[in-house]
């Protein structure tokens, strides 16, 4: 596959210094997502049910750092990465961008990391399809329920949810499904990431890779959270 160019020519032949170190920043931070994405499976996967539910899922939005600082009020909520299984194996990761809404004011401003189970085909769907972005409420009809690690343990056996939402913060579930909005493509950390245009339908199908993400797609493949 043929590679984008980190950085592009200027009239006189030179290098533009600025894209060059742009095009840097933006695959160090697509990968650092990818690196704090692998710790936040391996935090899931201690509690026993959950890691369960991880090995039904269909499907995985991991956002790391969700309403960090000033993120959170009003603003970007974060940067995530979404996989789809496929059989035995995962894809490689599509990333999308969230905005925050007024999570801020409804959760006491803190901040944590999100992930979406995806347990119905309609919820990887959602991600594969959605081209122009979409929202997380009680228009998506998605089900969405909120994980607790007593009162969820047999999810995964009703067949009925479409998505658990889990984090790691406690006290951010209350405006946490109304206030999650706009998860959208980013195609420009795609593009960095991949070293070439991709859209998120392409990578989430298997059809385009990288040996980067493989640390992510082995943790979500192993039964057993690395120590």
């Amino acid at each position: 596959m043929s590679a984008v160019p980190a950085v592009a020519a200027q009239p006189d032949g030179s290098m533009n210094s600025t894209s060059s170190d742009s095009h840097s920043g933006d695959v160090q931070s697509a990968q650092d997502r990818v690196n704090d994405a692998v710790g936040l499976v391996q935090q899931m996967k201690q509690d026993p049910a959950l890691a369960a539910v991880l090995q039904e899922a269909k499907g995985v939005f991991i956002v790391p750092h969700y309403g960090k600082g000033g993120f959170i009020v009003g603003g970007q909520g974060g940067g995530g990465v979404a996989l789809v299984r496929h059989e035995s194996s995962w894809s490689s990761p599509a990333f999308y961008s969230v905005a925050g809404g007024s999570i801020g004011a409804q959760a006491g401003g803190e901040g944590g990391a999100i992930a979406m189970i995806l347990m119905s085909q309609k919820a990887v769907d959602r991600f594969e399809n959605s081209t122009r972005g979409w929202t997380l409420n009680g228009t998506t009809g998605l089900t969405v329920v909120n994980w607790s690690g007593k009162t969820q343990a047999n999810t995964r056996y009703n067949g009925r949810d479409d998505v658990i939402l889990w984090t790691n913060t406690s006290g951010l579930y209350g405006g946490l499904t109304v206030g999650v909005k706009h998860i959208s493509a980013d195609t420009r950390m795609d593009r960095a990431y991949y070293q070439r245009p991709a859209t998120s339908a392409e990578i989430l199908a298997g059809n385009v890779s990288s040996p980067s993400a493989d640390t992510l797609r082995n943790a979500l493949a192993s039964r057993v959270a690395s120590r």
